[in-house]
């Protein structure tokens, strides 16, 4: 009852919020998007100044998580700086990264790697929204993509492979390609290391990813009770509150994280197609939107808040049947949380604000 309580306040106060994103025009967003960046930067700063545990601030008889609301901050500030480039070229990446990195970095350290991973996957769609090639693209994130193949060489071998094909298809300068080359083999090399600084906790929910049976008590437990949860529901789902995983707390973090597994198990796979669809939908209005504004800064935002939203289903969901690992990441609207509420309908509040002014200029 008391998370019941608590949800329906965060609820009414999202709708409100939602309300006043769909009034202010764009250009008072525009003005003030370095602004609320800094803003949000100081906020993120302040949660280990302060001392708190975790990643939570208490103001009063609410906590909230600046990390959430540093999302949109982020959007605005790279749709800002992506707006006044006409004609982008790869050296153009470098501010968005450091944009991007900033956050990142400091979500990271909370510990919070989930949600420090959305900064990262806004920035490729608002990068390729904003004109920059599909193959520059890969040569400019190729250092990331270098970290993650190389826990296994043969993984590492084909992106290495991959990357000689692209350089020959973009063919950049010789010292450039040269120094590609070697920050990527750098990259690749330091992978053991950058395992090394995950915490313990880290480690175990990508093990228990990749070998859920490994440890079916400890760190494969959600992945397995999750899947069970899913799969029990079959074809209609067992009822509305009818889910035994989840009426016998089988399925931890239920409200939360595995809010998705509660509807698989209860309306099956009719169920979770739709709720699955009204999300498809809705990313769809969303690049819909962007495509439509005549203003650059408002269709960079769209696809800016639309890549927010989907990579939080594309996550959460994956995570809930077992194939991405546990990473954190509430499903937007329906997973219990009063910053990801908020920050959820703030984002659909701008998209409807960019759809009502799409012909400003």
């Amino acid at each position: 009852k008391d998370i019941h309580k608590k949800q329906m306040f965060w609820a009414i106060f999202a709708l409100i919020a939602m309300l006043v994103a769909i009034a202010i025009p764009n250009k008072v967003f525009y003005g003030f998007s370095y602004l609320l960046y800094g803003i949000c930067i100081l906020s993120l700063l302040w949660v280990p100044a302060i001392g708190t545990k975790g990643r939570w601030v208490n103001l009063g008889p609410v906590s909230v998580q600046p990390s959430e609301l540093a999302k949109i901050a982020v959007v605005f500030a790279l749709g800002r700086y992506l707006s006044g480039k006409k004609r982008v070229s790869p050296r153009h990446a470098v501010v968005p990264v450091i944009i991007i990195l900033i956050p990142m970095l400091l979500v990271a350290k909370q510990p919070n790697l989930g949600t420090s991973l959305v900064y990262g996957a806004v920035l490729i769609p608002m990068l390729y929204w904003a004109g920059f090639k599909p193959l520059h693209l890969f040569l400019i994130f190729s250092p990331l993509f270098s970290i993650v193949s190389g826990f296994w060489w043969v993984s590492w071998l084909t992106f290495i492979i991959a990357l000689a094909v692209v350089l020959y298809l973009v063919r950049p300068r010789l010292v450039a390609a040269a120094g590609l080359v070697i920050i990527n083999l750098i990259f690749g090399i330091l992978t053991p290391v950058l395992w090394g600084s995950l915490h313990t906790y880290q480690q175990q929910r990508i093990i228990g990813f990749l070998s859920p049976g490994r440890d079916p008590l400890g760190s494969g437990y959600q992945i397995i009770q999750s899947k069970v949860a899913i799969g029990s529901g079959g074809f209609l789902g067992k009822g509305f509150l009818g889910g035994t995983q989840t009426k016998l707390a089988f399925l931890p973090r239920q409200h939360t994280d595995f809010i998705f597994s509660v509807i698989g198990e209860e309306l099956g796979f009719i169920g979770s197609t739709l709720v699955l669809s009204l999300f498809l939908f809705l990313l769809y209005r969303g690049i819909a939107i962007a495509a439509s504004a005549k203003n650059r800064f408002a269709s960079l935002i769209s696809i800016g808040l639309v890549s927010i939203l989907g990579f939080h289903v594309f996550v959460n969901v994956g995570m809930t049947v077992g194939m991405l690992p546990v990473t954190g990441l509430p499903l937007p609207f329906l997973s219990y949380g009063g910053s990801s509420l908020v920050t959820n309908m703030t984002l659909v509040g701008l998209l409807l604000n960019v759809g009502l002014r799409r012909h400003e200029y």
